[in-house]
């Protein structure tokens, strides 16, 4: 930070010996020097200048932007003691001010408010205007930048607020749901926690903080279930997996990545038919991509419905126009039906995508194959709608037999 810059405006004085008093338990020292702020456009002091309207806004200005100065402690005695209302007034103007959108002023008043009377409420005060300020960079240019920037202001100075005010509840409360915000789970749960340690049984909080916690308990029990049965499946225990999947789903019946996995699982043991309801189960759910299309398509084409298995495929594919995956595996399909044209389309899409891909390599040998015809460099689509325009741009249809060696090219998330 610049300090020049924030201090701008700022001339040091000593008063006259005579004002030498003393305040309550505070006493005046004409010795040390006392910031002024100069009215706007001025560039000298004048006589006229000096009141303690304008001392006191100098030595704000200095508590606000510089806590680190050698007379810090002096200034801040000094407005407390002369200005006992101070902390009041300027936290009402700080408000006012960033209601006004003059944020560079009110950031300098709740700095102020902060640095006089460092208790939680002023440090969430002023966490509560980086945060809005962060709020509003999402709408400017640069945003990202300037979004971090402030977001990191926030939660820096929540946890300064912490160190000052150990175990504060309101505190903690603010950083949980600051992490809560930024999708920081695990720490979140440990501020909530510790809030639940330090608040009164009779805060309102506690209650809806406690749900908050077993949310966030059950998800990431829930996620450290789901990554189990995961590896499980990976290790080729499908068996292992699905018994977790089971236990899981009895009280989770609702999260279709469960019923995907268990799918999955089902699937790589054959079991298809069993496979296919827990795919389906994903899309009752809501869910709609293009690796549940594809494992949909495989359990049709394993149960001999060939028709259907395209159909999934499509859909996949109206989803993820360039999958590679799909793009081969309809490619496989449209082969084996004698549908050259679109196998064409498809295969010079994939080509398009990785020509040195060994499944697209393989697909170009068998179409080669079936045609007679011989590939050079992929076409590359531009503004192709549909397979007649494709037609109209190869200037080719084929119609030629072929024949497959490999049966069951088709591929899931693993073979």
């Amino acid at each position: 930070m610049n300090l020049s810059n924030k201090t701008e405006g700022i001339v040091f004085i000593n008063l006259p010996k005579e004002l030498e008093q003393t305040i309550g338990d505070f006493k005046v020292d004409p010795t040390i020097p006392i910031p002024l702020q100069l009215p706007e456009n001025h560039n000298r002091m004048e006589a006229e200048d000096v009141s303690i309207e304008r001392l006191i806004a100098g030595m704000l200005k200095i508590i606000a932007w510089n806590p680190e100065h050698e007379h810090f402690e002096y200034y801040r005695n000094f407005v407390l003691y002369s200005q006992p209302e101070a902390v009041s007034q300027l936290n009402i103007a700080a408000i006012a001010k960033e209601k006004k959108e003059d944020y560079e002023f009110s950031e300098e008043l709740f700095l102020a408010v902060n640095h006089l009377i460092p208790q939680s409420a002023s440090f969430i005060n002023l966490a509560t205007h980086y945060a809005k300020r962060a709020t509003l960079a999402e709408d400017k240019e640069g945003k990202d930048a300037l979004y971090d920037y402030f977001q990191q202001k926030t939660i820096d100075t929540l946890i300064e607020g912490l160190e000052k005010n150990l175990n504060d509840p309101d505190l903690l409360c603010e950083i949980g749901y600051f992490h809560i915000y930024q999708n920081n789970i695990d720490s979140a749960r440990d501020f909530f926690e510790k809030f639940m340690e330090n608040a009164s049984e009779e805060d309102k909080r506690r209650e809806r903080i406690g749900n908050v916690l077993k949310d966030i308990n059950n998800k990431l029990t829930n996620d450290a279930s789901l990554l189990q049965a995961y590896d499980e499946i990976q290790l080729c225990n499908e068996d292992k997996a699905i018994e977790l999947l089971n236990k899981y789903l009895a009280n989770n019946n609702d999260i279709w990545n469960a019923h995907f996995l268990k799918g999955w699982a089902l699937r790589r043991k054959l079991k298809f038919e069993e496979a296919k309801d827990s795919f389906l189960e994903c899309i009752k759910l809501g869910e709609s991509n293009s690796e549940i299309y594809n494992e949909l398509s495989i359990c049709a084409l394993e149960e001999g419905h060939k028709e259907l298995s395209i159909y999934y495929l499509d859909s996949a594919l109206d989803l993820e126009p360039e999958n590679l995956k799909i793009l081969t595996n309809l490619a496989f399909l449209k082969i084996e039906e004698k549908d050259y044209d679109k196998a064409r389309y498809l295969l010079e899409k994939a080509r398009a995508l990785d020509e040195q891909d060994p499944l697209v390599i393989h697909l170009s040998n068998a179409y080669c194959n079936a045609t007679g015809e011989i590939l050079e460099e992929p076409i590359i689509e531009e503004s192709v709608a549909d397979i007649t325009q494709y037609e109209e741009i190869s200037g080719q249809s084929h119609h030629a037999p072929r024949n497959m060696e490999d049966e069951s090219i088709i591929i899931g998330d693993d073979n």
